[in-house]
């Protein structure tokens, strides 16, 4: 399964790499994985928190080459077609990343 890596970027420019990635299907995958915050921010957060109001995603697949971007204010919940899950890190680790 490929891996894919979601890279937070800040309204400055700021970014934090992610060095360990989440196996997805594809790049559709890939894409519902980000719409759900890659599993360490609820749509709350990315929409209520004035912290995370320029916060985005961008994805890249196992060649680290960009694919596409969702900003956190463009989260769904998880009820709405949630990705199932996939090996790869877990929520507590991916959250180390912001702090």
């Amino acid at each position: 399964m490929p891996r894919f890596y979601f890279d937070v970027r800040t309204p400055s420019g700021v970014v934090c790499l992610d060095h360990e990635g989440l196996d997805c299907a594809d790049a559709s995958a890939a894409l519902m994985e980000a719409r759900h915050g890659a599993r360490f921010v609820t749509p709350e957060e990315g929409a209520g928190n004035p912290l995370f109001s320029g916060y985005r995603f961008t994805v890249a697949d196992e060649a680290h080459r960009f694919l596409f971007t969702v900003p956190f204010t463009e989260l769904e919940p998880d009820g709405a077609a949630a990705p199932a899950p996939s090996a790869g890190r877990t929520q507590s680790k991916r959250a180390r990343h912001l702090s």
